[in-house]
């Protein structure tokens, strides 16, 4: 059996869209990975149509009609949150919505994805979630121009796609994400979220400081790999004073490594969009295959 599923994501900067496939005998293979220089603002507002047509030609020359959308928006607000465990649908969405309220000053402007973390045992009553809150405008703005032309099956805000991509892998982890802006660690184990931490970041001291204290606080984390990714990762200077002041191992975050991709293209597949892109289609590649 193949299957290929398609992913764009949009960045800050860039666009990347990328393809997987899977087959029963061959395992992944990359079959597309390419990035535009265009970011999440050329395509909103009365400009969006030059960057659009790029995006379409490349989607054109990959014969991508369908395909899963991720996002990086200019601003989010994760939260944790307790949901009883017979909550679904219409109800987990209103307890969601609730929250935002208690959160953000225009609940309605925004809209959100979860993550489920770890159960804390079998008999509890309750769920622990990661909810991710963004704005609609230019999520829906973005969705709206790019439906115009193709047909896109999902979409989400860009870390869902990551960390349920490096939790599938079953192995322990901890995932760093250096931005310009903020910081983000998550920690998970058999195929389970169980940490998250968001921290805003003033000036590239925030970063090394903030890393160094997740690194460090954490016991039962400190036999867990280190990954790191973000377009504050490839400073190396930064990223070489975390790993001797807490004396750990950083790994580049590689999806291609993780589940020993094969390539059928000529890009490395490692920036942090076209890891965004895979990490997409990967999931969306999950959910099309048989459990």
């Amino acid at each position: 059996m193949n299957t290929t599923c398609h992913a764009c994501t949009i960045d800050a900067y860039s666009t990347a869209v990328a393809s997987i496939a899977y087959d029963t005998a061959e395992g992944y293979n990359i079959t597309a990975c390419r990035t535009v220089r265009a970011g999440i603002e050329e395509y909103t507002g009365p400009n969006s149509d030059r960057a659009l047509r790029r995006l379409a030609s490349l989607l054109k020359k990959q014969a991508i009609e369908h395909f899963a959308l991720s996002f990086h928006p200019p601003r989010f607000f994760p939260l944790d949150s307790v949901f009883p465990n017979t909550t679904s649908g219409n109800s987990f969405v209103t307890h969601c919505r609730a929250e935002a309220s208690y959160l953000l000053n225009k609940p309605g402007e925004y809209m959100h994805d979860h993550i489920p973390y770890a159960p804390s045992s079998q008999d509890d009553p309750v769920r622990r979630h990661l909810l991710l809150y963004y704005p609609c405008d230019p999520f829906e703005e973005v969705y709206e121009n790019l439906h115009s032309f193709c047909s896109i099956h999902s979409g989400s805000h860009y870390l869902r796609p990551m960390i349920l991509s490096i939790a599938a892998t079953s192995q322990p982890f901890i995932l760093l994400e250096l931005e310009h802006d903020y910081l983000t660690c998550s920690a998970g184990s058999n195929g389970e979220l169980n940490y998250f931490k968001f921290w805003r970041l003033n000036h590239t001291s925030d970063a090394e400081y903030f890393a160094l204290r997740e690194l460090t606080a954490n016991p039962e984390h400190r036999e867990y790999p280190v990954y790191i990714t973000g377009n504050l990762s490839v400073n190396t200077s930064l990223t070489e004073k975390i790993s001797r002041a807490a004396q750990r191992d950083l790994q580049a975050f590689n999806l291609v490594k993780l589940f020993s991709m094969q390539h059928s293209v000529r890009s490395p597949c490692c920036s942090p969009v076209e890891l965004k892109a895979l990490c997409t289609a990967l999931m969306g590649l999950y959910n099309q295959l048989p459990s």
